[in-house]
């Protein structure tokens, strides 16, 4: 963090000297969301994402727009599969992936979560990909709320997001060979 002194004789007519601190304020990903509309819709399912407050994700590109998300699985699709969405967005417009922590709502990277699944909690599309901000609080949920697996960002597949699709009631994850 970078400070900045300010200094100053005479103020106020006195000989004193006057030194002021300002802190750079530190760029946090929650404070880089971008505010929606009460209109905005999912690109991937059409559902309004407003009404969805602790399940909103985004991806925003470089030029300033973005798209916001009703839930993880809708946010990935588009992440996998841009074009079929969007056919004037290309993964390299790809600027922030923001995804949102479950229990404190603070809006994280999309490379720093732990992606919970399996569990009884569904999001409005059903069975979920539940992001925390850390390791410890998703060991926790998946206790709580008899999650299955923690996957990280690098071992999410689109084959993944249809198993989760494909499950009713539970999750049933294949033993990997």
């Amino acid at each position: 963090m970078s400070n900045l002194l300010v200094a100053g004789t005479g103020l106020c007519g006195s000989n004193t000297l006057l030194a002021l601190t300002l802190k750079r304020k530190q760029s946090r990903p929650e404070d880089l969301f971008m505010p929606i509309s009460d209109r905005e819709r999912c690109p991937v399912c059409g559902m309004f994402v407003k009404p969805y407050p602790k399940w909103i994700t985004q991806i925003q590109f470089r030029g300033g727009h973005q798209h916001s998300f009703d839930g993880v699985k809708c946010f990935f699709r588009f992440y996998f599969n841009p074009e079929k969405f969007d056919p004037d967005v290309k993964p390299a417009s790809f600027n922030r992936l923001l995804v949102r922590d479950y229990y404190t709502l603070r809006f994280i990277s999309h490379t720093e979560a732990y992606y919970v699944i399996g569990s009884n909690i569904h999001g409005p599309m059903g069975h979920e990909l539940i992001p925390f901000a850390s390791r410890a609080s998703a060991r926790i949920f998946m206790s709580d709320h008899k999650g299955l697996k923690i996957y990280r960002f690098q071992d999410i597949t689109p084959e993944l997001l249809e198993l989760l699709d494909k499950s009713k009631r539970t999750v049933v994850l294949e033993e990997e060979n």
